[in-house]
């Protein structure tokens, strides 16, 4: 812990001097003029008048691999960190050889050099990480090798995506006496990796990890713990309904009657349990989730359906439902909408939603919003919306 608080307030220091770098080159393009050998009166009162709406918070967005992503030039001023996903463990070692747009995403990169790009690795049932986190020497090698995958593929951090350390039934190899503590040996020895090339290399280097916001996923870690290893922890907050045929928000801010698990709530386990708010990334889901053939009427929240929340539909598709013939609620408890047809019901996040969502991060000190994912977004609408809201 002693030499995690100065390497986090030093990170601080550089994120402010850079905030302010690029507020006077602002003013210096926007503001400043010479005419005469002197500055002009538009020069005297550039500073009092120049643009101060400097986003309060940090946008993180993952970008699953795939042969038809596009990465738009137009989002990258929104964006502050691209979590390319995912690496696989394979022979106890991290691989990447299934990947197939690794060189359109570094060209993004290389053309925006203020977006950081990372390396998430696991993801929902990616196996591998308990056996090959079993012993020392497994572990050494799975972070040895994810480390030579940085150096190698010009990233600078790592994104941790175990689902889920401790907890059995998740459809991979679970080891709940001893997941947990090879969780922080493992992220120990990124730790001290990630160190290594920032005194090299004089820049910041990220440390993630990517936890589940349920009472089970959270109530087996020690978030203090984890606050001397990481710089960043995405919350996924969504995915919080779904699993069963009652109909209910997949990523409300707050609880409501009928699901107990929100936003709100997993961030504050983390924060009670010593994991600093400057640290927390509220996630956010770029997709919205669907039942099918509600019963009951009214407008369709809490009803029984003959399907789980299993389907899922892209945020643009999200944000054409009103076109369709779907009417639009908003839950003022959870801070979230809904959308209901009389017969589907479909839960998801929209302007309204993501609004408060990021004015809540900000006046809760928290680091940011996460999204998955970029490739469920056409558009780029939730992006845009992330930056505005945390203005």
């Amino acid at each position: 812990m002693s030499t995690t608080t100065p390497r986090t307030k030093e990170r601080k220091l550089r994120r402010l001097a850079k905030k302010m770098m690029l507020m006077l080159m602002l003013l210096m393009v926007t503001g400043l003029s010479v005419s005469s050998g002197a500055y002009t009166t538009q020069a005297a009162t550039a500073e009092e008048e120049a643009p101060m709406n400097i986003r309060k918070g940090r946008t993180v967005m993952y970008i699953m691999d795939s042969w038809d992503m596009k990465l738009r030039d137009a989002d990258a001023h929104a964006l502050d960190q691209l979590n390319y996903s995912f690496a696989l463990i394979k022979d106890g070692k991290a691989d990447g050889s299934h990947w197939v747009g690794l060189k359109q995403v570094q060209s993004f990169l290389k053309k925006h050099p203020h977006v950081d790009g990372v390396v998430s690795i696991g993801g929902w049932g990616a196996d591998g990480f308990s056996d090959a986190c079993l012993t020392e020497e497994g572990r050494k090698i799975l972070a040895d090798s994810l480390l030579q995958m940085i150096d190698d593929c010009g990233f600078v951090g790592i994104d941790v995506d175990w689902e889920y350390p401790g907890v059995p039934g998740t459809g991979i190899v679970s080891r709940p006496e001893v997941d947990v503590e090879n969780l922080y040996a493992f992220l120990e020895l990124l730790r001290a990796g990630l160190d290594e090339r920032e005194a090299l290399h004089g820049r910041e280097y990220h440390l993630s990890v990517a936890l589940g916001a349920g009472d089970q996923q959270l109530e087996v870690l020690d978030p203090a713990r984890l606050a001397g290893l990481l710089d960043q922890c995405v919350l996924m907050t969504y995915d919080l309904a779904g699993f069963d045929r009652i109909t209910g928000h997949h990523s409300g801010l707050y609880p409501d009657e009928n699901r107990p698990s929100s936003g709100a709530k997993a961030v504050r386990t983390m924060i009670d349990g010593g994991f600093p708010a400057d640290k927390l990334l509220l996630g956010m889901p770029a997709y919205g989730k669907v039942w099918r053939q509600v019963s009951g009427g009214g407008n369709g929240l809490g009803q029984r359906a003959a399907t789980p929340g299993n389907k899922s539909i892209s945020f643009d598709e999200l944000l054409r439902l009103e076109d369709q013939g779907y009417t639009r609620y908003f839950d003022e408890k959870a801070k979230v909408p809904w959308w209901f047809d009389g017969t589907n019901f479909v839960t998801g996040d929209d302007s309204e939603s993501i609004a408060y969502k990021g004015k809540w991060v900000v006046d809760n000190g928290l680091m940011g919003m996460a999204c998955w994912q970029y490739t469920k977004d056409a558009e780029g609408a939730i992006l845009a919306m992330m930056d505005a809201a945390m203005r």
